[in-house]
């Protein structure tokens, strides 16, 4: 009987123990999913407040000038503009191994190679969208190239430029922007299929080739239509 009764004991004990384990494994993954919920609702709210729109697989940052050649510009005022890539340009370029900058006091022409991108053995040139001085580079993309990929609207910005003329005010802007933008995003995906072989889409989000994969004349290809790197040495460039 008493050996009866511990073992009683043993499996009620057993049980509870079982009961509260269920109760704490339940309450963790009630904390989980709330936690879970308020990150992705912090990180919505923070796109929403940073002005970025997802478009076609791609973010898009409103306030903003967009130029051919997938840079943006932004005003700073009197005649400062800041350049950056935007987000189709930053996924041409993966892996990012080495950004050469203008040099401050550089001349540069609306459409004349203003910045080089290394990806590997890949080059990208990039052309600037204004024309005008240069007047300040940003020294922790160079530093950090991966800035371009982990913030380009911000901190992965390029060079600043003292603005020649407000041309750059025709470029499309606001809703003209967004647009562009949309047409863009589908048009890499048309060309990716159409001229490279390749699927564009992965979940809904836009996905490039890495350069890697490309034949040379596929990477001039893709580079000269979306970023409109032209041949030849860059100028401008330090």
């Amino acid at each position: 009987m008493v050996t009866l009764e511990s073992i009683g004991v043993l499996v009620v004990g057993l049980l509870i123990r079982f009961g509260i384990l269920l109760l704490v494994l339940a309450v963790l993954a009630v904390i989980f999913f709330i936690g879970l919920g308020l990150v992705r609702g912090f990180g919505a709210a923070w796109q929403t407040l940073a002005g970025l729109s997802a478009i076609e697989g791609l973010w898009w940052r409103r306030g903003l000038y967009y130029a051919p050649g997938h840079t943006w510009v932004r005003w700073q005022g009197a005649r400062a503009l800041r350049v950056g890539l935007d987000d189709l340009a930053q996924r041409l370029l993966p892996s990012v191994s080495a950004v050469t900058l203008p040099a401050p006091g550089a001349r540069l022409g609306e459409g004349q190679v203003a910045s080089e991108i290394m990806c590997g053995e890949k080059r990208a040139r990039i052309v600037s969208p204004v024309e005008g001085t240069v007047t300040a580079v940003n020294p922790e993309v160079a530093k950090d190239p991966s800035l371009i990929h982990r913030d380009p609207y911000r901190r992965g910005w390029l060079f600043t430029v003292d603005a020649a003329d407000t041309r750059y005010t025709r470029l499309p802007y606001g809703n003209e922007a967004r647009n562009w933008f949309r047409d863009e995003a589908v048009r890499l995906a048309h060309f990716l299929e159409r001229e490279l072989g390749v699927a564009a889409a992965d979940g809904g989000e836009l996905l490039a080739p890495g350069p890697a994969f490309l034949r040379s004349e596929q990477w001039d290809a893709l580079t000269s239509e979306f970023l409109k790197s032209p041949a030849g040495e860059p100028r401008g460039a330090k």
